[in-house]
């Protein structure tokens, strides 16, 4: 939770915005395979007095829709952070596929919005399985340092994702130094982002064409010069006033006045996907008849739980997995009734032949 923060307090700094919202999806699949869908958020007065330009939730509300208004406010626990929950919609699809294909929404948002969700219905004799499988695609996005220069990709899904298959020897203290170091990896790459994305920004609106040639050093002496926690605020208005101090002029500070507006905006675009790092959903499914197997995630009374949210989509796929099966009882029936008639027969069969001998 304190790294959830510290990512938050970076993307404060960049935005000057906080965007985290929280929301519960709760999804029932029927014995045919058809589908209901609910979704919870919380909504301001002005959404629940029917302005739908208010809407809270990160798709369009089309007429599919079904908006539901709670009586009272509904407490929720997403994964030990507690937040209250006022309005509902729900929607009924002959397919759970079909949710994703009829949402629409602002691309952007489609990584947290719109997975993949498949299910395959095998009908045996003995039991129907149903075999669930949804898929959260990456957030797309182009930084000039990949994270690859930081963190191997084993770490990569420890971070985000929280797999420690590879850290099942580790100790209490092993483990605090093991994410310590990832930690500082991450920041680094973070950091380094900035400050290159900052000064191919002012390279762009500059006419000095031999920077270049000072980058590594000037990247090296800005991070020399400021305290940790101001590497954070690193953005083309802090590189400006460094450029200033390193080449002992006042033309880039000038040259920021001048071009603030589109050096801003064209920063924060790169680094939009920043704001959905903190939007979290309750993903919850309840599968027809008994679980079988279930991947990353936590059930309670037949009803699945996984997590998603923005921080676990920077750098890979997120894909859940869950099995069930209902017995059909017709065919242990019938199967039971052709025992007794083999067994009986069979048994006749004996009697008879002993008779004649």
């Amino acid at each position: 939770m304190k790294t959830v923060k510290r990512i938050f307090g970076i993307i404060v700094l960049t935005f000057c915005v906080s965007c985290g919202t929280y929301y519960k999806m709760v999804t029932t699949i029927a014995r045919d395979g058809s589908a209901q869908r609910e979704v919870y958020a919380w909504g301001d007065s002005a959404f629940l007095a029917g302005d739908l330009s208010r809407n809270p939730f990160m798709f369009d509300l089309t007429q599919d829709w079904h908006i539901s208004p709670l009586d009272s406010a509904m407490a929720n626990d997403f994964f030990g952070t507690p937040k209250s929950l006022n309005i509902r919609i729900s929607k009924h699809t002959n397919s759970i596929e079909n949710f994703s294909k009829e949402l629409q929404y602002n691309v952007e948002k489609q990584s947290l919005v719109a997975p993949e969700e498949s299910l395959v219905i095998k009908k045996g004799w003995f039991y129907t399985n149903y075999s669930l499988k949804v898929v959260y695609k990456k957030f797309q996005y182009e930084v000039p340092i990949s994270i690859d220069d930081y963190l191997s990709r084993e770490e990569q899904i420890v971070w985000t994702q929280g797999n420690f298959s590879q850290c099942k020897l580790y100790n209490g203290s092993e483990m605090s130094d093991y994410l310590d170091n990832i930690n500082e990896k991450f920041m680094k790459w973070y950091v380094h982002n900035c400050f290159e994305v900052s000064f191919q920004l002012i390279k762009k609106y500059s006419d000095k064409q031999d920077l270049n040639a000072d980058k590594e050093n000037i990247f090296k002496e800005l991070k020399d010069n400021m305290k940790s926690e101001d590497e954070f605020g690193i953005n083309p208005e802090a590189v400006c006033n460094f450029l200033d101090y390193f080449y002992r002029t006042t033309y880039f500070s000038k040259l920021n006045k001048i071009h603030s507006e589109e050096l801003n905006k064209e920063y924060n675009n790169v680094f939009a996907p920043a704001e959905l790092i903190g939007n979290v959903i309750s993903y919850e499914i309840i599968l027809p008849g008994e679980l079988v197997e279930v991947s990353f995630s936590s059930y309670q009374s037949g009803t699945i739980f996984w997590k998603i949210d923005g921080m676990r989509l920077l750098f890979d796929d997120l894909t859940f997995t869950a099995q069930s099966r209902i017995k059909n009882r017709w065919a242990l029936m019938v199967t039971g009734l052709l025992l007794i008639v083999v067994i009986g027969s069979t048994v006749l069969i004996v009697k008879n032949r002993k008779k004649k001998i």
